[in-house]
C-alpha cells in the first residue's frame, strides 16, 4: 500500500515544532505518527458503487498474468502462496472483497494491484465455488494509526502474494509497541524490512518487523497501514 502522511498531530505538536525551529532545533521524529491523517482503507481499493466488481474467473487469470509479468521482470518467481497464515498480502490483480466466502455474496469493495490486506487466520480457509477463500482486513473505522476497529470481508487466494515491508513515507520509526512504544530506530524512505517470523504479521495498523542492524533481528512495530507498502 502506497500513500499516508506525516502532518504534525495537533495544536501542542505545532506548537513544539514552531519553537523547535525558532532556536534552531530539529523537530523530533517521535512527532511523526501517530498520525490524524492516515488510511481507512487500504490505498488502491474502491467502493464497489463507483467502479463494479469483477468476476473471481477474472480475477485468478489476471492473477496468473501478473505473476508471470513480475516472474520476468525479477527474473525469478513471485513467492509463496496464501493461505490462513496473519500475513501481510499484496494483491496481484483486481479482486472482490465479499461478504462471505462464495461468488454470490455481496461485493463490500473493491481492491486493485497494490492495495495490501491483512489476513486474518482465526477465519481459516473456506472452499466456494471452486476457489480457495480467506477472511482479510481492508480497512478500519478512522485514519487515526492507534485505530482496532477493522473492515473485514472475504477474497479468493488467487491474487494474493507477500513481500518485504517497504517504506514509502519516511522518516518512519520502529516502536517497541504499537501506538506509543519507544522509538527503537528511525528510518528513511525507501528502506527495506523483513517481518518479524511471528504468528501474526500485523496488530491492526502496525506491522512486526524485524529491526535491522542486529542479530538476531528483535521484534519492532511499524506503522505500515500508512506509511508503508508490502510485495
Amino acid at each position: 500500500m502506497r500513500l499516508g502522511s506525516l502532518k504534525v498531530i495537533g495544536g501542542c505538536a505545532t506548537t513544539v515544532t514552531l519553537l523547535a525551529l525558532a532556536v534552531g532545533l530539529s523537530v523530533p521524529k517521535n512527532l511523526a505518527e501517530p498520525s490524524q491523517d492516515g488510511n481507512k482503507f487500504a490505498p488502491r481499493t474502491v467502493a464497489p458503487e463507483q467502479a463494479g466488481g469483477v468476476t473471481e474467473a477474472q480475477t485468478a487469470r489476471e492473477a496468473i498474468k501478473a505473476r508471470v509479468g513480475t516472474a520476468n521482470a525479477l527474473g525469478a518467481s513471485v513467492a509463496g502462496t496464501a493461505t490462513d497464515d496473519g500475513r501481510v498480502y499484496n494483491v496481484l490483480s483486481t479482486v472482490n472483497i465479499r461478504s462471505c466466502p462464495s461468488t454470490s455474496c455481496r461485493i463490500l469493495r473493491v481492491a486493485r494491484p497494490g492495495a495490501d490486506v491483512l489476513n486474518d487466520p482465526s477465519g481459516g480457509t473456506q472452499q466456494g465455488n471452486g476457489y480457495t477463500w480467506i477472511r482479510v482486513t481492508y480497512g478500519f473505522s478512522s485514519t487515526n494509526a492507534c485505530e482496532s476497529n477493522r473492515s473485514q470481508g472475504w477474497m479468493i487466494i488467487n491474487p494474493l502474494a507477500p513481500g518485504k515491508v517497504r517504506v514509502t513515507k519516511g522518516p518512519l520509526n520502529i516502536r517497541s509497541s504499537p501506538c506509543s512504544g519507544r522509538i527503537i530506530k528511525t528510518l528513511p524512505t525507501g528502506t527495506a524490512l523483513d517481518f518479524h517470523p511471528d504468528q501474526n504479521q500485523w496488530s491492526n495498523k502496525w506491522y512486526k518487523v524485524v529491526v535491522p542492524g542486529a542479530t538476531p533481528g528483535p521484534l519492532g512495530y511499524v506503522d505500515g497501514w500508512d506509511f508503508a507498502d508490502v510485495y
